[in-house]
């Protein structure tokens, strides 16, 4: 029986082959390693298995079923890509902030003890106003805010730096 439902496959595939060229040159899929081709066989043999002739003609419900295969096949290639693109990005901006730690003639450790005790606004702060001698008016353009939100970080950080210092030295 096996044998038979092979052979009844191989000439269901001779005849359906084409709705899977067709799908792959409808959707400019490049198929250099026959992924897609082979779904779509995979697809084509999961639809001979499910036919029911009552609901129409196997051709239709053959294309219906690869289509949707493959353009689940494409939506989970780009959520992927989306999700390598989102933490290569990541994963550059570290290596830019570390880069930038390493760029500046400033002690790491002593950098790492100032930005636990800081907040993000003051960090930005120290950061720019400290390290790449910003002005006040620079920082506050740069950062959408106004000048007294400025001084106002730069208010409530000195102090813990000053702390963070004395009990360094």
């Amino acid at each position: 029986m096996n044998e038979e439902k092979m052979l009844d496959f191989e000439n269901v595939l001779n005849d359906h082959e084409n709705i899977i060229y067709h799908l792959i040159n409808k959707y400019r899929i490049r198929d250099s390693d026959q992924e897609f081709y082979q779904e779509g066989t995979i697809t084509l043999w999961k639809a001979m298995e499910t036919y029911d002739e009552k609901r129409g003609k196997f051709s239709s419900y053959a294309y219906f079923l690869i289509d949707k295969a493959f353009l689940s096949m494409i939506r989970s290639r780009v959520r992927k890509a989306e999700l390598q693109e989102s933490y290569i990005a990541g994963i550059a901006s570290e290596t830019d902030q570390l880069t930038a730690t390493l760029e500046i003639d400033f002690d790491p450790y002593l950098l790492e003890s100032i930005e636990k005790q800081l907040s993000a606004n003051q960090m930005k702060w120290f950061t720019l106003a400290v390290l790449y001698d910003k002005t006040y008016k620079e920082i506050a353009t740069q950062e959408n805010v106004t000048v007294d939100a400025v001084k106002n970080w730069a208010r409530l950080a000195k102090p813990k730096i000053k702390k963070i210092l004395a009990n360094e030295c």
